[in-house]
């Protein structure tokens, strides 16, 4: 990766899903912030938040596509392996629930307003 410091920590991992997964970690980085969204009414100068930046990399993506490495971002600080993985993980379910629910709608006819399950 270029200039980039050596990982504070790095996590591999072994899933039923996507394969091998690495998260190599950095700790105490921290986000560009920018005077928009949340921060667009701050006078003052921006704070600096660290966190621990992660960098998933899984084998690949259900149906053996290829996947492109993720960036995650948290705000615990001296993360280790396990919190690392522990992070990267609670990303991947939340991500597997996000992008099942529209095609689990759509399978069951609910893609419609008016037919979604409690609505006349």
């Amino acid at each position: 990766m270029g200039c980039w410091p050596a990982p504070t920590t790095e996590s591999t991992t072994e899933t039923a899903r996507y394969a091998r997964a690495v998260a190599p970690s950095w700790d105490r980085m921290h986000p560009r912030l920018t005077h928009r969204g949340a921060w667009a009414d701050h006078d003052e100068p921006l704070p600096i938040v660290e966190g621990t930046l992660i960098r998933l990399q899984v084998e690949h993506l259900p149906g053996a596509r290829a996947a492109k490495p993720e960036w995650l971002w948290t705000s615990a600080l001296d993360a280790d392996a396990d919190a690392v993985t522990r992070c990267w993980q609670a990303y991947l379910r939340r991500f597997d629930l996000e992008t099942s629910k529209p095609q689990c709608c759509h399978i069951r006819g609910w893609a419609s307003p008016g037919l979604l399950p409690g609505r006349g």
